[in-house]
C-alpha cells in the first residue's frame, strides 16, 4: 500500500503544518468535512507522485483529485478551488496519517492547541487607539503586516489568498470610526494591501501558471478598491488635512512594484476620481509627480498619472502630448478615459478623443489575438453609444474599418443596414468569406438592388468548388454556374456568359466528372 512507503517522521511534519493552519477558525469546517469523508471511506487510489506529492480520488459531490504536498503544505491544491486547504486535502491527509497514528488523537490535539494558544493577527483596537491621521493608520498597517509575515511566507503560491482574505479583513476589525473617516480608513487599508499584493507578486511574473493566479487575485482586489471608492460618491469630501495626507499614500501605489502596471494606474485613477475634486489638488499633485518623474525609473507611471490629472481638468490636448512620450501601449488608458466621458455623456468632448484613440490603435495590432478582440469589443460598444447620441454615422464607419478584421461582422451589418452593397461585397471578398457561408436573406436583398454586385462572389465560389476536385463540390459548382447564367441573362450580358463558359470548359477539360455534372445540369449547350 502507498501508506507504508511514507515515513512517520514526514507525516508528523505535515501534521505540524496542518496544526499551524488550524490556528485559524477559517479551516475548522473544512477539517470536519474532510474527517467525515475519510471516515466514510470516500478516499481511494492514493498514489505517490514526484517531489513528495501525493494524489488520490476523493468522492464528494463528484470525484475530486486533490494533490497534497507533504513538505510544503501551501503548495497543495485541489480542483474544487474552495480554499487552499479544502476538505478533500484534509481527507487525503487523514487517509495517509491513519497508517502511522490515531487520526482521532491528532484532531483532538489540534483542537486543544487551537483553544489554548490560538495565534491570530491583533485587531486594530488592540494595538494603539487609532487617531484620524493617515500617517498613524499606515504605521498600524505596517505593524500588522510585520506580525502577519511571522506566519506566512511571501514566496508561497497562496500568499495572495492570505493577504486578501486574512490580512485585509483584520485591518478593518474594531476600528472606532464612523462616516467619512471610516470610509477613508477602509480605503487606505485596501490601498496598503494592494501595494503588498503587487510587491509580493512581482517575483512570480516569469512563472506562467503562478503569474495568472496573481493577476487574477490582484484584479479581484482592484474590484474591492473600486467598491471602497464608490462609497465616496455623492458624499461630503474628507477634511482637507486628511486629503492632503492621503495624496502621498495614493501616489505610492504607482511605485509599489515594477509589475502589474495597468492595475497600479487603474487604482490611482479610481482613487483620484473618488477623492480629489478641484483644481488645487491637481496642481499640487502635478508638481509632486513632475519632481518624482525626474528622479525615478517610473517615468511611464508618472506620465500616465499626469495625463489623468490633465483629463480631470479637461485639458485633452495636454493628455495627447503626454501620451506621446509613454513607452507602453496607451490604448487601455485611452479606453478608460473614453468610458468616463461616455458615462458622463460628454459627447462633444468625446469627439476629439476618437482621433487620439485611432492613433493608439496602431499599437494594438502588435498585441495578442485575445487582447485585440477584447479591445475591439470595447471600442465598438463606445462607438455605438457615441453614434446613438450624436447620429455621426461617418465616424462609426471609420472605426469599423480601422478595426478590421476583428470588426468584420459588425461592419458587414453596418454596410447592409446603410445600403452600401458594393462595399459589403468587397468586404466579403477581402475577408475570404465564401458565398455558401452568407445568409440567403443578404444575397436576396442585394440581388433585388443590383445583382451584378454578386457576380464576383459566385465566380469565386465556382473556382473554389472546382479546386476541391470531388463529385459533391462539382455539383455545388454547377448550382453556382446556373445562378451566374441567370444573372448574366437578366443583365443583358449573355454573351459574356458564353465566353466565360467556353474558357471554363477548356480549363477543366481533364476533369471528366465535372463535365458530367455540367451535362446533367444542362449547361454544356444552350
Amino acid at each position: 500500500m502507498l501508506q507504508t512507503s511514507l515515513p512517520k517522521a514526514i507525516l508528523n511534519e505535515t501534521a505540524s503544518q496542518f496544526q499551524q493552519e488550524m490556528a485559524f477558525p477559517f479551516y475548522e469546517n473544512a477539517m470536519k468535512k474532510g474527517l467525515k469523508l475519510y471516515r466514510e471511506g470516500f478516499v481511494y487510489n492514493a498514489a505517490l507522485l514526484d517531489d513528495g506529492l501525493v494524489q488520490a480520488n476523493v468522492l464528494d459531490r463528484q470525484i475530486y483529485k486533490p494533490i497534497l504536498d507533504l513538505t510544503d503544505l501551501p503548495q497543495s491544491h485541489c480542483e474544487c478551488s474552495s480554499s487552499y486547504i479544502c476538505p478533500h486535502i484534509f481527507a487525503l491527509f487523514f487517509y495517509l496519517y491513519a497508517n502511522v497514528g490515531s487520526v482521532g488523537e491528532l484532531v483532538r490535539k489540534w483542537n486543544i492547541k487551537r483553544t489554548s494558544v490560538a495565534p491570530k493577527l491583533p485587531k486594530a483596537s488592540e494595538v494603539v487607539q487609532p487617531s484620524a491621521s493617515v500617517h498613524d493608520w499606515v504605521k498600524r498597517f505596517e505593524h500588522f503586516y510585520d506580525q502577519f509575515l511571522q506566519n506566512y511566507r511571501t514566496i508561497d503560491y497562496w500568499f495572495a489568498h492570505h493577504l486578501c482574505y486574512r490580512f485585509f479583513p483584520s485591518l478593518l476589525e474594531g476600528v472606532p470610526y464612523a462616516g467619512i473617516e471610516k470610509r477613508l480608513y477602509d480605503l487606505h487599508a485596501a490601498l496598503f494591501t494592494f501595494c503588498r499584493l503587487v510587491e509580493s507578486g512581482e517575483q512570480f511574473q516569469r512563472i506562467s501558471y503562478q503569474r495568472s493566479f496573481w493577476e487574477s487575485a490582484i484584479s479581484d482586489f482592484v474590484g474591492v478598491i473600486h467598491n471602497k471608492c464608490s462609497s465616496f460618491l455623492n458624499k461630503p469630501a474628507p477634511n482637507a488635512s486628511l486629503l492632503d495626507e492621503s495624496r502621498k499614500y495614493v501616489r505610492n501605489v504607482l511605485f509599489a512594484s515594477e509589475g502589474f502596471m495597468a492595475m497600479r494606474i487603474r487604482v490611482y485613477q479610481m482613487v483620484w476620481n473618488a477623492l480629489f475634486r478641484g483644481e488645487t489638488w491637481c496642481e499640487k499633485e502635478q508638481e509632486a509627480l513632475q519632481k518624482r518623474q525626474e528622479e525615478s525609473s517610473f517615468a511611464d507611471e508618472c506620465l500616465l498619472a499626469l495625463a489623468h490629472l490633465a483629463f480631470l481638468r479637461g485639458r485633452d490636448e495636454e493628455v495627447s502630448a503626454l501620451l506621446k512620450d509613454v513607452r507602453v501601449a496607451a490604448i487601455p488608458y485611452v479606453l478608460h478615459w473614453m468610458r468616463e466621458l461616455a458615462l458622463a455623456g460628454q459627447w462633444t468632448r468625446m469627439k476629439t478623443w476618437w482621433e487620439l484613440c485611432m492613433n493608439s490603435i496602431n499599437l494594438l495590432f502588435a498585441s495578442s489575438h485575445y487582447y485585440k478582440a477584447e479591445v475591439t469589443r470595447e471600442l465598438l460598444y463606445l462607438s455605438e453609444r457615441y453614434t446613438h447620441a450624436t447620429g455621426d454615422q461617418k465616424h462609426n464607419e471609420t472605426i469599423l474599418r480601422a478595426l478590421l478584421p476583428y470588426s468584420a461582422s459588425q461592419y458587414s451589418h453596418f454596410l447592409m443596414s446603410s445600403k452600401q452593397y458594393k462595399k459589403w461585397v468587397d468586404l466579403h471578398l477581402i475577408a475570404g468569406i465564401e458565398i455558401e457561408e452568407i445568409h440567403r436573406s443578404f444575397l436576396t436583398t442585394i440581388e433585388k438592388h443590383d445583382r451584378s454586385l454578386l457576380l464576383p462572389l459566385y465566380h469565386r465560389g465556382v473556382q473554389k468548388m472546382i479546386q476541391a476536385k470531388n463529385r459533391p463540390s462539382y455539383k455545388q459548382a454547377v448550382r453556382y454556374l446556373k445562378k451566374l447564367r441567370t444573372y448574366y441573362r437578366a443583365l443583358g450580358r449573355y454573351d459574356v456568359w458564353l465566353v466565360y463558359r467556353e474558357k471554363l470548359l477548356e480549363k477543366t477539360k481533364r476533369l471528366r466528372a465535372f463535365h458530367e455534372e455540367m451535362q446533367k445540369g444542362k449547361l454544356l449547350h444552350d
